[in-house]
């Protein structure tokens, strides 16, 4: 998006409002989301953050649409003034949701609520009954989409260096995540400790991290493009937790034992819910790395049939033991060329994976749904992404400086904070009675959504 900032109401297209949490714009995938609606639907779009006043007619518009950075299954991502004009709105209502393997039921609440209409959900299309029965969602339509697609301005991006040009062999950024995740949330770790160890042990060079303070966000894509292959992992989790308590649990069993291991965990806690529903996606980083004509070195899985394993990736099995294979193809400036130019001509240049085919299905599942109406006349325009627009970004910043309890929590004195650190407060809360819990959780989301 380029240029200045314009209002985008049109008398002859329908007018969709966008939802979403600015704060969470610096995720380039996040940002091309947001911004491939504004570029490629067939609707007038507009945007706004969920934590800010309503202060307009949402009546105005065809169809409000939550986008899922505002995470309906937390307190505070929605504010308080937009959630009853969303009850009130007489138009098309739709929600994006990703991550819904996390208090799945306050997801559910929420639908039911705010009176959802069309939900785009990540869960596959043979497992969205079970995580969503239809009896629980009458008159709600659930639409399957990924959880992103090929970047915007691929054009932009040059394909990264020559095979014989690039100086890492492997580059990889993982991540620690919650034991409660399950098997498949182990993977992206798994995979990174052990192909680190088996390359340092060869003195191979690579680049493969997995700690918070080694994430990559400005220069991610010039980091790819100088690696001869990346590792991947399918995205998502296996095990639903549709009340938060098996997360609680997990974490208090890690508090009274810092040292207890995935497997006691998995033992105690998640081998009979390992697998309630299949929810292996591919993510976005699949298609991040094939627009930079970077090798796919990946676990074994499906995908969502996006990437064909000897076609597009060489496939990893889990328990390492063809990675001398893998790690003699890596080596074959020919044979990675090949393979990385027939992904970048099935998966970028068809242009199926694009986010114009996705926006594409969006419009169609929404046009569908939308009824005839009068308009209201709106008393306030909102404006383009603040991420994509630098003028709005500056407007939006003088305007809220960000949310009242970080400045809040700024102000105190550090010896205050230290006694107050999250960490501290987070054990107290997960080792606190649960019904005190039910008692304080109403208090605190009405007093977060007033600060908001």
């Amino acid at each position: 998006m380029r240029g200045p900032i314009r209002n985008v109401f049109t008398s002859d297209r329908k007018n969709v409002l966008m939802l979403y949490d600015h704060n969470e714009t610096h995720v380039k995938t996040i940002a091309h989301y947001l911004e491939s609606f504004y570029r490629h639907s067939r609707f007038s779009y507009s945007y706004v953050a969920s934590f800010s006043p309503c202060e307009f007619d949402l009546n105005y518009f065809d169809a409000v649409v939550i986008h899922f950075s505002v995470r309906v299954c937390h307190a505070g991502h929605l504010s308080s003034s937009f959630a009853r004009a969303l009850k009130g709105h007489r138009g098309l209502k739709a929600l994006f949701l990703q991550d819904e393997y996390e208090n799945t039921g306050k997801a559910h609440q929420a639908i039911r609520d705010l009176g959802i209409n069309v939900v785009f959900t990540c869960v596959p299309g043979p497992s969205i009954p079970t995580v969503y029965p239809p009896s629980a969602f009458p008159g709600v339509r659930f639409v399957p989409v990924l959880t992103g697609y090929a970047p915007l301005d691929i054009d932009r991006l040059h394909g990264g260096k020559p095979m014989r040009e690039r100086s890492i062999l492997i580059g990889y950024r993982g991540r620690r995540i919650g034991y409660w995740y399950g098997d498949l949330g182990q993977e992206k770790l798994h995979i990174g400790q052990r192909m680190k160890a088996i390359c340092d042990a060869r003195r191979l060079k690579t680049d493969i991290a997995w700690e918070e303070s080694d994430r990559i966000y400005g220069n991610w894509f010039e980091f790819l493009g100088n690696c001869r292959a990346t590792l991947g992992t399918e995205s998502g989790a296996n095990i639903f937790d549709f009340d938060g308590e098996l997360a609680l649990a997990v974490q208090r069993a890690q508090y009274a034992n810092p040292d207890v291991t995935y497997e006691e965990i998995r033992t105690q806690y998640l081998k009979d819910r390992e697998g309630e529903v299949v929810m292996n996606q591919v993510s976005p980083k699949i298609f991040e790395a094939i627009a930079m004509r970077t090798a796919l070195v990946l676990f074994e899985g499906h995908y969502s049939g996006v990437v064909q394993p000897g076609v597009h990736f060489l496939a990893l099995k889990k328990d390492f033991s063809n990675v001398d294979e893998i790690l003699a193809k890596l080596q074959d400036d020919a044979l990675l060329e090949t393979m990385t130019r027939r992904a970048y001509e099935d998966v970028i240049q068809s242009g199926r994976f694009s986010y114009a085919a996705f926006v594409r299905q969006v419009d169609e599942a929404l046009f569908e749904q939308m009824k005839p109406r009068e308009r209201a006349t709106p008393a306030w325009l909102p404006l383009p992404p603040c991420d994509a627009l630098p003028d709005f970004t500056a407007r939006y910043n003088r305007t809220f400086r960000g949310p009242l309890l970080k400045r809040l929590w700024a102000r105190l004195p550090s010896f205050v904070r230290a006694r107050l650190n999250r960490e501290r407060l987070k054990r107290w809360w997960v080792h606190s009675p649960s019904p005190l819990r039910g008692c304080l959780r109403p208090m605190l989301q009405a007093f977060r959504a007033v600060l908001k």
